[in-house]
């Protein structure tokens, strides 16, 4: 949003307009300052004339010599009206747009630790002094006020100085935080006359008050109210349709001053999307609500300046963006990734449609749910989810087990594992591991599982032992959770939950079994300087578990990897080099030994279009460009029958196809 305003400026004050200026800023503290002749003025009470300095250096400026007779003022009361909303709006608009950057936050002298034993104090009176009009708001003056104020009550060997460690300011509202015995002091300045206005201090439970509309300031709850009025004004509710086209000639924001620079354009969009925010109570009753947008006629360059309407109306399913100043996709960028449900978006009378001939396509590739563009229907409903369909992963086909066991050992193996370590852990360890050998075990807390299944079990047991490489990134951590040696493996499965796996004679079907030769393990008695042949054996299934310390029973799926060599001398005859345990969420294996398996899979997976979707295919390609059948069929052919691509392929040579490509079907 760009709108062309005014530009601010004027004549540059002289030199030593400036000088006195910078004099009168220099004392404008608060408090009591010492009274230098003829330079300061105190009002009827006594208190310090904040204005007088200000008034000084207005005459100054005016009585220079060469300045030359003063103009009448020919400016409106409605002009000068028009500039204080403006400047009222500004500062009220960074409240609205920034949140807590819009209001004046810092920390004061010392060396406070965050906010850590800090107590707070919220005080009233200080945007209804005369220090208000300070540089800074007169913030600096009442904190040194409260500070000298609250010192002098500490007196004798008790003498400190009071530090306010932590000041905020939200709406009229000053929030500080000092230590408790400090705040025991400034506490005691409640209704101390600071600046001509009598200050009220109270404990705060807010903290430092973030801002909240509780905090919001007379000015901005008066503005929040007028851009409601203005938002109410331009919500068709028939249409579902929010109507914030040609924003800077509308009247009301205008006498605002909200579109008096581009800077000011840009805020006032920000805060526009706020209230918007605020108006619903939940993001389903703003869907509901707000189905439509038309932010058309606006001088948008780019779409950063209305980048919050991506955020505050994320499932937008209608925008029109006509009649801006879009030149290229790049100015689009922005919004790429956005719009998961946009159906309709209008792009009439930018500048991109002359640039960039392929720019309804990229935004077809940008927007998944899209099919209107310009009033142009581009693709259907029925197509897009054919598209999405395509799109998703497809199941990786189960094939059998490979086992390629060597003199039956795998098989063996197996048979006396799972039983063992369902009942004798201790036993198991004895017969196949020894001080070389390592166990680590991985939680797997994200696996794809049936929605229909049990809620998965608790992890507690296990997952302070889990070596997931991927959450357990730092070297030190996944040393310690690879377990070596038969006796520290015992320790850690006297840990674990009890189990009972399926009988692998019984019920085969619920395992996958993988067993290959492995070369080059190390030779245990030292002999073979080239290693030894062992096994690399994989399993796949599932186990009733029972812990007892949750008392809670119910399946895992597991993933078992062991690498199985020749035993050391002396000792059985092989032994467990390796051992790595995956547990995941149960979910139940295909069955691969089921020979009617593979073909269901097969059936289930999506059939290549048949010949009378071909047929539909063309004819409907023939409708949307105009080509005949013929070259609709040869377009659909070079994509593999992809609709969508058969559409980017037809714009991008539309200019170099022969006149007899758009003959009239037969």
């Amino acid at each position: 949003m760009a709108p062309r305003g005014a530009r601010s400026g004027g004549a540059q004050p002289s030199r030593d307009s400036k000088a006195t200026s910078m004099k009168s800023k220099a004392g404008s503290r608060g408090g009591i300052q010492k009274k230098r002749a003829g330079a300061t003025k105190t009002d009827g009470d006594g208190d310090l004339d904040m204005d007088s300095a200000a008034r000084r250096s207005a005459k100054s400026a005016g009585s220079q010599p060469g300045a030359g007779q003063t103009k009448p003022n020919t400016r409106s009361s409605t002009a000068k009206s028009a500039r204080g909303a403006s400047k009222v709006a500004q500062n009220v608009l960074k409240h609205l747009t920034n949140g807590a950057n819009g209001d004046i936050s810092r920390v004061t002298r010392g060396k406070g630790r965050g906010g850590a034993g800090l107590s707070y104090l919220r005080v009233y009176g200080l945007k209804q002094s005369k220090a208000s009009s300070n540089p800074d708001g007169g913030i600096s003056d009442l904190l040194s006020f409260l500070e000298r104020k609250a010192s002098a009550f500490t007196t004798g060997r008790q003498k400190r100085n009071i530090m306010i460690k932590k000041s905020h300011l939200a709406g009229d509202f000053l929030f500080i935080g000092a230590s408790k015995e400090d705040v025991e002091e400034l506490i005691k300045l409640n209704t101390f006359t600071f600046a001509g206005t009598p200050l009220e201090i109270v404990e705060s439970t807010e903290g430092l008050g973030l801002p909240n509309k509780a905090t919001e300031s007379k000015e901005t709850q008066e503005l929040r109210a007028k851009l409601q009025s203005i938002l109410g004004s331009r919500y068709f509710q028939a249409n579902k349709l929010l109507k914030l086209d040609a924003l800077s000639t509308d009247p009301e924001l205008t006498q605002l001053g909200m579109f008096e620079n581009r800077e000011r354009a840009l805020k006032t969009f920000k805060g526009l999307m706020v209230i918007c925010d605020d108006l619903f109570k939940t993001a389903q009753a703003k869907q509901e609500a707000i189905e439509s947008i038309s932010v058309a006629s606006n001088g948008i360059d780019d779409v950063t300046q209305v980048e919050n309407v991506a955020n505050t109306f994320p499932q937008l399913q209608n925008l029109d963006m006509s009649g801006n100043q879009i030149a290229t996709m790049k100015a689009m960028e922005r919004w790429k990734g956005k719009f998961k449900e946009l159906k309709t978006l209008y792009m009439a009378g930018n500048p991109i449609e002359g640039a960039d001939p392929n720019y309804q396509n990229t935004l077809l590739e940008w927007f998944p749910k899209l099919q209107n563009i310009n009033g142009v229907e581009l693709r259907t409903a029925a197509q897009i989810a054919e598209r999405e369909e395509a799109l998703k992963p497809k199941p990786i086909p189960q094939s059998g087990p490979d086992f390629r066991d060597v003199n039956g050992i795998g098989e063996k193996f197996l048979l006396e594992f799972f039983g063992a370590y369902d009942t004798d852990r201790q036993g198991l360890i004895t017969r196949l591991y020894d001080e070389q050998s390592q166990f680590s075990l991985a939680v797997d807390t994200n696996s794809v599982r049936d929605e229909s299944a049990p809620a998965p079990l608790p992890w507690a047991s296990y997952i302070k032992f889990s070596r997931n490489l991927i959450k357990i990134t730092h070297t030190n951590a996944r040393a310690t959770r690879l377990f070596k040696g038969a006796s520290g493996i015992y320790d850690l499965w006297k840990s674990l939950p009890l189990t009972q796996h399926p009988n692998i004679k019984v019920d085969l079907n619920k395992y996958i079994m993988d067993c290959h030769p492995l070369p080059g393990l190390v030779d245990p008695s030292g002999q073979n300087p080239l290693g030894v042949d062992g096994l690399i054996i994989t399993v796949h299934g599932e186990f009733d578990e029972y812990d007892q310390k949750s008392a809670t029973t119910g399946k895992r799926s597991f993933s078992r990897t062991f690498v199985l060599g020749p035993g050391q001398p002396g000792r059985g005859v092989i032994r467990v080099v390796s051992d790595i345990l995956s547990l995941r969420a149960w979910n139940p294996l295909p069955n691969v030994f089921d020979p009617n398996a593979a073909a269901a899979a097969a059936a289930a997976a999506p059939a290549a279009p048949t010949q009378d979707q071909h047929q539909s295919m063309i004819t409907e390609l023939c409708r949307q460009t105009g080509m005949s059948p013929q070259y609709s069929q040869m377009c659909l052919e070079q994509v593999d029958w992809v609709f969508e691509k058969a559409l980017v392929i037809f714009n991008e040579k539309k200019a170099e196809l022969p006149p007899e490509a758009f003959g009239a079907p037969a």
